[in-house]
């Protein structure tokens, strides 16, 4: 179920031979698609990121990149690329996981303390239909009814919707109804931080609940 392999600093020859074999015996011909400096996979089928020459970051599905994932979280998955961009050896890779260990522990914690704004935490979408031809409505939908009815006049495409998780029965609430960060329902963030760190995580050995539990055992040596 994949349509290409990884080899391990193969020679140019060894790249020949086995390209060769494939087309000779498979009936398959094989070209390199990519070359990385370094590539770290995880047991998950189809996780890994790879870094290529130039320090860009390949990682699959890269959630951290969509336009409506909040600035802190942009931010800190821009922060981890940018570590694993620079490792250039084995010495260097064991420093980047503890460097990227304690920027998303950082992220953690102010997120539990409320030390981000609502701007930090605020997701936005760009409606690309009127919000009342939605027949399920998704978060942003919610969230942008409560808009048109605060402000009195109707939304629909092209408006843009900024909205924050809430502890309410619909769960979301646009920043500017937001009347305090204590409105904010964090564990919703945590999950967001777990789903987009977890592609990065795994194939780095960390488990995102032992960054979690570091936190917590830290917390209550602080309080003793």
């Amino acid at each position: 179920d994949t349509d290409s392999l990884f080899l391990a600093n193969p020679s140019e020859e060894k790249m020949k031979a086995l390209m060769e074999w494939s087309k000779k015996e498979l009936g398959i011909e094989l070209d390199v698609d990519k070359v990385y400096r370094y590539a770290v996979f995880s047991e998950r089928k189809k996780n890994y990121f790879g870094v290529f020459p130039d320090g860009s970051v390949d990682v699959k599905g890269l959630v951290g990149r969509k336009s409506n994932t909040p600035k802190f979280l942009q931010v800190a998955f821009q922060q981890v690329l940018r570590i694993l961009s620079q490792v250039k050896s084995a010495e260097e890779f064991e420093e980047a996981k503890r460097k990227i260990f304690e920027i998303i522990r950082d992220y953690y914690v102010r997120l539990k303390r409320k030390q981000l704004s609502l701007e930090e935490l605020a997701f936005t979408v760009v409606l690309g239909k009127d919000i009342h031809a939605y027949k399920v409505e998704p978060q942003h939908v919610k969230a942008a009814k409560m808009l048109e009815s605060h402000l009195g006049r109707p939304l629909g495409v092209g408006d843009t919707i900024r909205y924050v998780k809430v502890r309410t029965k619909d769960g979301v609430k646009p920043v500017e109804l937001v009347k305090s960060l204590d409105e904010i329902d964090d564990e919703k963030y945590v999950e967001h931080m777990r789903t987009m760190f977890s592609q990065i995580l795994e194939p780095l050995g960390i488990d995102f609940d032992e960054i979690l539990g570091t936190v917590s055992l830290r917390s209550f040596f602080e309080a003793a």
